[in-house]
């Protein structure tokens, strides 16, 4: 990225983009040409399991509004319907090595918990990404540059809270928003304590809390 005639000229392989104002909104994939919203996070895997499109009664039964709904224990989860109507349900882990059968078993397990009328459960598709954490558990807002902004660090709630902030920097680019009202305080990026040790000890103590059956 660089400065042309006030603007911002963003070169790829597949072509390039001029604009006035830049939203980073990668979060835990952020990186070059801005790469510090995302150094001060710690990076977890979160993993998602869907199970095939439920009748129309039962997922009335299960969310009659479809919601998307997430909880605040330490190792999260969270659960909602797709537009076919499948159970999309995840929580924090990784789908790989002895993470897939343990994490598996238990989304069945605490699936039957929460949802006592689903029966028998079975998942059609699994997958897993990144969540970035922040020390406090809340997002940041950033300057990244002149008129490069970003709202970063959702901790694993980001669809929600991410439309929302979406918005409030849309508003903001336009004019509409004075950096003063924005909802965050301006913060400079703060990178964490031992994050590689901290990723390793939530992506294996979810395998442990999760094989124990835990809710924690």
């Amino acid at each position: 990225a660089e400065r042309t005639g006030g603007a911002w000229l963003l070169t790829t392989g597949g072509g390039a983009v001029e604009a006035d104002w830049v939203a980073v909104a990668t979060d835990a994939y952020g990186g070059a040409p801005w790469p510090r919203g995302r150094r001060e996070q710690v990076h977890l895997p979160y993993f998602n399991f869907a199970t095939p499109p439920l009748s129309a009664d039962l997922q009335a039964s299960i969310l009659p509004g479809r919601e998307g709904c997430w909880d605040t224990k330490t190792i999260l989860s969270s659960f909602r319907f797709d537009r076919a109507g499948r159970l999309v349900f995840g929580s924090v882990g990784a789908l790989r090595g002895t993470g897939l059968l343990i994490h598996r078993a238990w989304a069945k397990r605490a699936l039957r918990k929460i949802f006592p009328n689903i029966g028998r459960i079975e998942f059609e598709q699994q997958w897993f990404g990144m969540i970035g954490m922040t020390d406090n558990a809340l997002p940041r807002f950033h300057r990244l540059a002149d008129r490069v902004v970003t709202v970063c660090g959702y901790n694993g709630r980001g669809i929600g809270p991410g439309t929302a902030f979406g918005r409030v920097l849309a508003d903001h680019m336009l004019g509409l928003v004075p950096e003063k009202e924005l909802p965050l305080p301006v913060t400079e990026p703060d990178a964490p304590l031992l994050p590689t040790l901290k990723e390793a000890y939530y992506e294996a103590g979810a395998q442990v809390a999760h094989g124990l059956g835990g809710w924690l």
